[in-house]
């Protein structure tokens, strides 16, 4: 399988099937090609809109400006898949969930082709963008990511779906009570 087939299979729900040293050699391939592709679109987003706001306070927007923040968003998206993938994987097996570290880590990082529409929302976001069109698609695109990785999670840890049903509602209760108090 390629990656373009793959890629598309996993966005319409049907995840990588990683068995055996191959299949976990292409799964960790398209790991760090999706983090990475993920860090740049982050990077050129926050880039392009992040001069907006530099310029409108005095600051120097120049290239080397907007170079240093396209480099940052590389990784500011490996940190941030490392930390989801520890907290997914600790919370998951601690549920039952069969993946080893490794491999729970391989397929969220596949997963994150999904969150590429997400990036330059959550870019304008940041910089103060508030209009309600700019939040629902935030929105949409946000669910659909959530249910990719949800699917590719499901799949990579061999839950059933009550488990997953369970895992899942406990980790959105938790992640809401955290950014409530973070906020």
């Amino acid at each position: 399988m390629n990656y373009l087939t793959s890629m598309g299979n996993l966005l319409s729900f049907t995840p990588f099937p990683a068995e055996g040293e191959k299949g976990i050699k292409q799964l960790q391939v398209y790991c760090i090609v999706n983090v990475l592709i993920l860090g740049i679109i982050y990077g050129c987003s926050a880039a392009l809109f992040s001069k907006m706001v530099l310029v409108e306070q005095g600051f120097d927007a120049t290239a080397a400006n907007a170079a240093k923040i396209i480099i940052a968003g590389i990784p500011v998206a490996f940190f941030m898949h490392a930390g989801a993938a520890l907290f997914i994987w600790v919370f998951l097996r601690a549920m039952g969930g069969k993946a080893n570290f490794m491999v729970s880590y391989f397929h969220i990082g596949a997963a994150a082709i999904s969150l590429w529409p997400v990036a330059p929302f959550v870019a304008m976001l940041q910089v103060g963008a508030s209009s309600p069109l700019l939040i629902l698609l935030t929105g949409l695109f946000c669910l659909y990511a959530f249910a990719v990785n949800v699917r590719v999670i499901k799949s990579a840890f061999k839950l059933s779906a009550m488990r997953m049903t369970l895992a899942t509602s406990v980790t959105i209760m938790y992640i809401s009570c955290f950014l409530y108090l973070w906020v």
